[in-house]
């Protein structure tokens, strides 16, 4: 076990200089086959939590989730059965997180934590290994928990040639959340505040850890899981949070919110204080170490697909530059130019019809999204609308596929968001207002009488309406959103006037065609633009101001479609009934393990998830 194995080589070099900026190259083991020998070495130890780091840290999940809610939309069959309630009891195999290669990979980390546990090294030594491993378990068991309730909780290395071994009961969901709990805490108390060398930046530290725990207990004590709203499970949330923001606050750069909105995912990952937890790629690493949410999103003049794009749902649920709401008195909201006025992040998340977006290597600086612009290769974006979440404008237009932008996955502005939640809940408006507030004012919303927008005396339950709407935005497309319906119920149920359930909701964009005659086709034989549109010659040669209605009314016509895929002859709507709430064991999971019981409301289900 002691030769190196030369296939891995690359591999290992590769994660060192992502995960740590080393330069010592370590081989990289079969881990689920090691020399016990390794626990007892401290650079042995450490490259085996290297590798998990490789299995188990989230990769990039900017636009993850979105078509399962209302920040974009797609026709896939695998999104539109789930979301329309086309899947019955009897779809056991939907959702199949729940299956033999996580626990293989928790095996994995089962290694290592035993190991450690019966190794001699010191305890120094020892416990910040160990307090990793103890992270990514926790971490591997909140995936499934999340989705099925209380899952087969295996804190012991399986013998994966003794099938018994395989076979193994469900726990209950409030002993699954406590042994979750149970590592996490363990990991605050063996992880170091900070990583002091430059080669362990990115590990995970006792602030990320109580961070995550943070996130796991707010769930927890969300309607989701707490039918009853028992207030202990709220406080339990805030303690956490409290636990992390102290936490996070010791660190040699004390984590705060990054000053620009419009730069968190562009601006280097090691130096920025909102980056929680976070995956690192590294364009000078190689293909397989980049990312291309770049290539996605920009549009076809800037060397990207165009895709992930924001429907007129969330366009709307950008405040405004004042705080209040497009549909509150006095917020100002002018419906025909309506992307005056908003707050800082709508610019940085959405591109709309003749809104401005330099680009590397695009010469137009003003984007266009009517139908079939020739300069976007006669592509329209779906929804009338780009996404400039997360972009980089300085990435040149041939490298977009193959970038830098590093993943966060937890970042500074969810731990004040789910501290002023918790707050919310065991009824500290004030504090929660202020939390909120340190949000808004870097979203350029006006301070007002310090509030930012939102009313001092408002209630508990206008506060919670509040803040879903702000992680809706705020997260936008960060593979928060479906978390947060699920958790708060919000398919089914109403949070004010605002914030409305999705079911029997449809999603909507903008159709922005170019107005007769500007519509007409240029084919004029000497004319350098045959073949173009008189609007396409228009946006190039001549200033269309948009602030002007008028004008623009003379070169465009906009109106709402509805998204929605039509089946059966019925253009849908959202439909996703209770039974959603927690998913089937898929069947494979079954055949194997027949001790584990089916989650009750699916075919011969009788495990009940809410105990």
């Amino acid at each position: 076990m002691n030769k190196i194995i030369n296939k891995w080589l690359y591999t290992v070099a590769v994660l060192a200089i992502l995960l740590s900026g080393c330069t010592k190259v370590l081989d990289k083991r079969d881990l689920n086959v090691v020399d016990d020998g390794i626990w007892e070495d401290e650079g042995q130890a450490t490259l085996y939590v290297n590798n998990l780091y490789e299995d188990n840290m989230p990769p990039m999940s900017l636009g993850t989730n979105e078509s399962y809610v209302d920040e974009s939309y797609s026709s896939s069959q695998s999104i539109t059965d789930l979301i329309y309630g086309f899947l019955g009891p009897n779809d056991i195999d939907a959702v199949k997180e729940l299956h033999k290669d996580n626990y293989h990979l928790i095996r994995q980390i089962n290694i290592c934590i035993e190991g450690l546990e019966n190794s001699s090294l010191a305890e120094e030594l020892k416990k910040p290994i160990l307090g990793q491993a103890l992270f990514f378990r926790a971490w591997r068991y909140w995936q499934m928990v999340k989705l099925y309730g209380g899952v087969p909780m295996v804190n012991r290395v399986q013998d994966p040639f003794f099938e018994t071994d395989l076979n193994i009961p469900r726990s209950r969901t409030a002993e699954s959340i406590d042994l979750i709990v149970n590592d996490l805490d363990l990991a605050i108390e063996y992880l170091p505040v900070d990583w002091t060398l430059d080669k362990d930046k990115g590990r995970i530290n006792s602030g990320a850890a109580a961070a995550f725990k943070g996130r796991v207990l707010l769930t927890w004590a969300s309607p989701l899981f707490n039918r009853s709203d028992d207030p202990g499970r709220w406080q339990r949330a805030y303690d956490a949070n409290t636990q992390a923001v102290d936490l996070l606050a010791q660190m040699t750069v004390p984590r705060a919110l990054y000053p620009d909105f419009s730069g968190i995912f562009t601006t280097n990952v090691l130096s920025n204080p909102e980056a929680v937890i976070y995956r690192r790629y590294d364009a000078g690493a190689g293909s397989d170490y980049t990312s291309s949410w770049e290539g996605r999103v920009r549009p076809t003049s800037g060397g990207g697909s165009g895709l992930s794009t924001p429907t007129w749902e969330l366009v709307q649920a950008f405040p405004m530059a004042n705080g209040k709401h497009i549909n509150d008195p006095g917020s100002g909201y002018d419906p025909e130019r309506f992307w005056n006025n908003r707050d800082l992040r709508f610019y940085a998340t959405v591109a709309y019809n003749g809104s401005d977006w330099e680009m590397n290597g695009r010469d137009m600086t003003k984007i266009w999204t009517y139908l079939r612009s020739i300069h976007e290769n006669n592509r329209t974006p779906a929804t009338g609308f780009y996404n400039k979440k997360a972009t980089n404008p300085s990435i040149a237009e041939n490298n977009v596929s193959q970038t830098s932008t590093s993943w966060i996955e937890l970042r500074y502005a969810e731990v004040l968001m789910n501290l002023a939640e918790c707050a919310n809940e065991l009824g500290n408006q004030s504090q929660a207002i202020e939390l909120i507030g340190r949000i808004r004012e870097r979203a350029g919303i006006d301070a007002g009488g310090g509030t930012y927008g939102i009313p001092s005396s408002v209630s508990k339950e206008g506060l919670r309406e509040i803040i879903m709407i702000e992680r809706q935005v705020e997260f936008a497309f960060e593979n928060k959103r479906y978390w947060d319906l699920r958790r708060r119920l919000m398919f089914r149920t109403d949070l004010g006037n605002y914030a409305k359930k999705l079911n029997g909701a449809q999603r909507h964009g903008l159709d922005i065609r170019p107005a007769t005659p500007w519509d007409k086709v240029i084919t004029d034989a000497a004319s350098p633009y045959k073949g173009w549109k008189r609007i396409d010659t228009v946006v190039l040669l001549h200033p269309i101001d948009i602030e002007d209605v008028e004008n623009y009314k003379t070169y465009f016509t906009t109106a709402l479609k509805t998204l929605e895929s039509t089946i059966g002859g019925t253009q849908q709507s959202f439909n996703y009934p209770e039974l959603y709430d927690f998913f089937a064991v898929p069947s494979s999971f079954l055949q194997t393990s027949p001790a584990v019981e089916q989650t009750k409301g699916w075919v011969n289900g009788t495990f009940d998830p809410l105990q």
